[in-house]
């Protein structure tokens, strides 16, 4: 098995998480991809392009006279992704079905290798990044964002404590690499690889401007896998008013709500 488990089973609620996600983390990975250098003309290969959001980013930057090629295991990923594509008439970018842990499909060279939230998902994310390196043309760009899911809230609340001892213990349970950011910074050491630029963001708020919805997202994506391991049901997790409860919960507290904190790496190789 080339991965470990996947929290969400549904598809297509996961294909809409994704799309929510992105209002949250595409900024932080703008800024990620700013300081990188990606630049118009390169060729860009994405790792676990999942609904293409971090693709379409890459897209942005390398312009018509660039490409993107995601690569992606899940099938019906890679089909929603490349008609989604098509519908809003972008063209500069491809997506393939392959194993992000192998990439054993992938032959061409290309000047950046990117990916936001999937070496968490492998069993060997040193390896990934030294296979991932080895595609790059002289002197490319190798970019990861990685997640620390421990930090969720200042809210004391019986809901949110249950809604994070459920993800966490969920996450533990299938494999899981609750904290891959902090680890990058050894991860491209031990990999092989130069010495990577780090950056740590993250989207936090109160009231208004807080991201409750990506972690109640998260749960209800989790739901299926919550109960198959016997973690908790589906009327225990009550998709319907999660996100209520959650809001309601920090605003009681007057507390804040971070998204999860996102260590940025990169390097030329």
């Amino acid at each position: 098995m080339s991965t470990t488990e996947y929290f969400a089973d549904d598809r297509r609620l996961e294909h809409e998480r994704l799309m929510s996600q992105s209002r949250v983390f595409d900024p932080l990975t703008r800024r990620l991809f700013d300081q990188a250098g990606l630049h118009e003309g390169m060729r860009v290969l994405d790792l676990g392009s999942g609904a293409g959001n971090v693709a379409l980013l890459a897209s942005e930057y390398v312009g018509p006279s660039g490409s993107v090629v995601g690569v992606e295991r899940d099938p019906e990923a890679v089909e929603h992704a490349q008609e989604w594509c098509t519908l809003s008439g972008i063209e500069n970018i491809e997506f393939r079905t392959g194993d992000v842990q192998t990439l054993d499909s992938m032959t061409e060279r290309f000047d950046a290798v990117v990916g936001r939230l999937i070496l968490m998902y492998l069993p060997d994310p040193v390896d990934a990044l030294r296979r991932a390196a080895s595609l790059l043309r002289p002197d490319g760009i190798l970019c990861v964002h990685e997640a620390d899911m421990t930090d969720w809230t200042t809210a004391d609340s019986e809901h949110w404590h249950t809604a994070r001892r459920w993800v966490l213990d969920a996450f533990e349970r299938v494999g899981t690499r609750i904290r891959m950011g902090p680890s990058l910074y050894s991860a491209f050491l031990e990999a092989g690889l130069p010495e990577p630029r780090m950056t740590l963001e993250a989207e936090v708020g109160g009231g208004d401007q807080a991201p409750v919805f990506g972690w109640a997202n998260a749960v209800i994506a989790a739901a299926p896998l919550l109960e198959r391991l016997g973690i908790a049901t589906a009327e225990q997790v009550d998709a319907e008013t999660l996100t209520a409860r959650l809001t309601d919960d920090m605003v009681a507290c007057n507390a804040i709500v971070s998204s999860p904190l996102m260590y940025g790496a990169y390097c030329r190789v």
